[in-house]
């Protein structure tokens, strides 16, 4: 494992901004300790200082991973958040929409959310923005990315799309074998 250089840094923490907002910052200083971001075969992992001292010990081709798997950097040095970062976005993202239990599973079969799908938006959702996507119980199922503001989605057409799909849950089970 190593420290991310200054342009992945730039790389993942504007993708990561995309979802949280400015509570990117508060990934780093935590009140429970201290927290980094490494990489490892390209796939970017967010862990305690603690753990990451524990981890240094292994050798990297016997290390499969560490910490919360975020994403992953493509050939081209793309950025991609994976599934796996659900857990983290759901407590930091300022943006989420909840969907009715009908279009949950659709959802999950990797369907973008269509107006008539939303039940509660939150307030002030800019356009193109990520956001979380809920279940009526406020479990996140997944994560997207906004075609129109909040106030635009609210007066558009039922049969309007509203949220790109990005990742879902359902992934877990499609891509188990190469998900890690």
């Amino acid at each position: 494992m190593r420290e991310l250089k200054p342009e992945e840094v730039e790389t993942v923490f504007g993708k990561l901004a995309k979802y949280i907002g400015k509570n990117v910052e508060k990934l780093i200083d935590r009140n429970d300790g201290k927290y980094v971001f490494r990489i490892l075969k390209d796939r970017v992992y967010y862990m305690s200082q603690q753990l990451e001292k524990v981890a240094s010990n292994i050798p990297r081709k016997q290390l499969i991973g560490s910490g919360l798997l975020i994403g992953k950097f493509t050939h081209h040095k793309k950025f991609h958040i994976k599934i796996t970062a659900l857990p983290l976005l759901a407590v930091f993202a300022p943006y989420r929409i909840r969907i009715t239990p009908a279009s949950e599973l659709s959802f999950l079969y990797k369907n973008d959310v269509m107006k008539s799908h939303i039940t509660h938006m939150s307030e002030g959702i800019p356009d193109n923005a990520g956001v979380v996507i809920v279940s009526a119980d406020d479990q996140p199922v997944g994560f997207g990315v906004t075609t129109k503001s909040g106030n635009e989605a609210l007066n558009s057409d039922p049969a309007s799309k509203i949220v790109i799909h990005q990742a879902d849950v359902g992934e877990f089970l499609r891509d188990q074998d190469t998900m890690f």
